[in-house]
């Protein structure tokens, strides 16, 4: 027999209460792993009362964390334990915490995603992420920290959708990153030396696509992550720096090149996460990335030339192929 769950405005929480509870992401940051042996994750939600509930959510699993991708998901917990913490209504763990996070964009398929085998959803909890989507599109700012690589600027930080195409170890502090987007930076992208790095990637392929890829150095609590990302695999990077650094050259006095540096810690939602393969952004992005793998390379030269795409925004590149 179905359970039929009573949920909690955020309005109502009072301390010492295990809830259960919808809302909208405000705030994130990935699944971590804390000091001791637990993964942990901090979300920020928020519901149609205007009131908001921060989540301190522990987990020996990376995977029993709930599965947040952007500023605007939408989650459904179960057994949240409430306590009072600086006078403010915190969540916590109790015993038997499941989440449930969907996709908050408006006409999206309504599909939990979750690590649970077995849960409960009715046509009652589809209404209610409807209404929270609604409620959200008029209510939640979209993430402007989520940007394509022609748009960045130095000195600035961002949240990247791209995919992997190398990984190297550069020394016991830093670990590298070659992704790309299907765009190019509006400045020329700084380099890492790779001959004495021992790379894991298809280096021709990643010739090829010259000034389409980029460098990302990955510093601390990021390396151990980094290290376990698989080539070919898509990724949202969380808070990646970037920064004007001058390069000398034989035949110039001094060249400017934009760097990425993922600093450690988790201030500001930093992290990666790996976005399933049907994940609404990556779907766009895969499109650009076989459009450049199997159209373009009997005239790439000429393509990066005439800059058709890499200068444009990806659905512009859409409609000119049609």
């Amino acid at each position: 027999p179905t359970t039929n769950y009573i949920y909690t405005p955020l309005n109502q929480l009072k301390g010492g209460t295990v809830v259960n509870v919808y809302g909208v992401v405000k705030f994130f940051k990935p699944p971590y792993l804390s000091k001791g042996t637990d993964y942990c994750s901090v979300v920020t939600i928020v519901d149609q009362t205007n009131v908001k509930l921060t989540c301190l959510l522990f987990s020996r699993s990376y995977e029993a964390l709930p599965i947040i991708y952007k500023i605007g998901d939408i989650v459904r917990f179960h057994r949240l334990k409430i306590q009072v913490y600086k006078n403010e209504p915190q969540g916590i763990n109790s015993s038997g915490f499941a989440s449930l996070t969907f996709e908050g964009t408006l006409g999206t398929p309504v599909i939990p995603r979750t690590s649970s085998k077995c849960f409960n959803f009715t046509a009652q909890d589809h209404k209610m992420v409807e209404a929270l989507r609604v409620w959200a599109s008029t209510h939640i700012s979209p993430s402007s920290t989520l940007v394509q690589l022609c748009d960045v600027q130095p000195m600035q930080y961002y949240d990247l959708t791209c995919q992997l195409l190398g990984k190297a170890e550069v020394d016991g502090t830093s670990f590298l990153l070659k992704v790309w987007d299907g765009t190019r930076t509006p400045f020329p992208s700084w380099r890492v030396l790779i001959q004495d790095l021992v790379l894991e990637g298809d280096l021709s392929h990643i010739q090829r696509l010259q000034n389409l890829t980029i460098d990302i150095l990955v510093y601390d609590n990021h390396i151990q992550v980094a290290k376990s990302l698989k080539v070919g695999s898509f990724l949202r990077i969380y808070s990646l720096h970037t920064k004007l650094q001058s390069v000398n050259s034989e035949t110039q006095t001094s060249l400017l090149r934009l760097e990425f540096h993922l600093h450690g810690g988790t201030s500001y939602g930093r992290g990666i996460r790996v976005l399933p393969e049907n994940n609404s952004d990556v779907d766009q992005l895969k499109k650009c990335v076989v459009f450049i793998r199997y159209f373009v390379p009997k005239h790439f030269h000429l393509f990066l030339e005439k800059e058709i795409y890499v200068s444009s925004k990806r659905n512009t590149l859409f409609h000119k192929l049609k």
